[in-house]
């Protein structure tokens, strides 16, 4: 089979399609023969070995979220040959012709979803979901602010928020663009990285904010933590700019009643699935309703993956980057 491999030689960390390897049914899962996958700044950062965190020793097939249908069932999969399943493996080894997973780690696709939105919804909206209301502790009548609006989690956590009542929903984002996307999505309030703590101030009268999805990190993270309000909780997911943090400290967490919460959901997935089923069900019922938006923002075909990965390097895209398995061409969504 053909499989998008990274490996390392001279020093370098690089990845093309090549032949690889069909991987074995388990016993308690499925081999799917992927129709669509979603490329991740984190599966770039993979590719390139610039990842901070576990990731197997090359040569590995890259990719996590896929999309497709059922070629093989094992005999304890609760599945059967040619269903429509979407899922997330915690070790890559999506962007291949065959992907054989746990059934702890696929979803049926609803019948309103195509393939392509199905590959984009799993970190995106699980990350948002859990990291708002079960790491994070959202309720109505409290305030959210989301970072880096315009990516998958970005925009999923502004729908989600908004979908379940919150009022008042910050959002950032690094251009004018950008930020008139995140207020369309429904954000109550746009902003840029620098501004932000003025306008949280405002807008909570100088409360502060009840719950930050923060993935930047660095000053970012600081200026966050500055601005939450007594007894808010900043949920970090991510640190994008590359820089740690300076103010997560034991004084500071004292002195301003403030909790931090760390969230990496390939890790729930690999240990603790079904802390995450609330999650699915939740998302899932909310795409079938038409009140989510998958967030697709490119599309492109299976040579154009290093175009793509130098999109999301450039932040020239929003939402999503999808691999179409079927498509010949590089296509952007209209």
């Amino acid at each position: 089979m053909r499989a998008y491999v990274v490996r390392t030689g001279s020093g370098k960390w690089s990845a093309s399609w090549e032949e690889y390897p069909e991987p074995a049914c388990p016993r308690d899962g499925v081999v799917v023969e992927p129709r669509a996958a979603a490329l991740a700044w984190s599966d770039v950062l993979q590719q390139e070995g610039g990842y901070v965190g576990a990731v197997p020793d090359p040569p590995f097939v890259s990719g996590h979220e896929f999309a497709g249908a059922i070629v093989e069932a094992g005999p304890d999969a609760g599945f059967a040959v040619g269903e429509r399943v979407f899922g997330f493996l915690p070790r890559p080894a999506a962007f291949a012709d065959r992907v054989a997973a746990s059934s702890r780690f696929v979803r049926r696709i609803p019948d309103e979803l195509t393939d392509i939105d199905a590959a984009a919804i799993t970190t995106s909206f699980l990350t948002a979901d859990v990291g708002l209301f079960t790491v994070g502790g959202l309720v109505p009548g409290q305030s959210v602010l989301v970072h880096a609006a315009a990516g998958g989690v970005g925009r999923s956590a502004i729908q989600l928020a908004r979908a379940s009542g919150i009022d008042t929903v910050v959002a950032t984002a690094g251009s004018a663009a950008r930020q008139a996307e995140a207020a369309a999505l429904g954000a109550t309030h746009v902003t840029g990285y620098e501004e932000f703590p003025e306008l949280v101030r405002e807008v909570t009268a100088g409360r502060g904010i009840d719950v930050a999805l923060e993935s930047v990190g660095g000053e970012v993270f600081d200026r966050t933590a500055e601005v939450m309000a007594p007894l808010g909780r900043l949920v970090t997911i991510g640190a994008s700019s590359g820089t740690p943090p300076r103010r997560l400290k034991l004084p500071f967490l004292w002195q301003r009643s403030v909790t931090v919460g760390g969230l990496h959901v390939a890790n729930l997935l690999a240990g603790s699935p079904d802390l995450l089923e609330d999650s699915w069900q939740r998302v899932r019922r909310l795409l079938v309703k038409g009140e989510l938006d998958a967030g697709v923002g490119l599309v492109v075909d299976r040579d154009g993956i290093p175009s793509a990965a130098q999109a999301l390097r450039g932040r020239t895209v929003s939402g999503r980057v999808v691999i179409d398995f079927s498509a010949r061409d590089t296509r952007p969504l209209p």
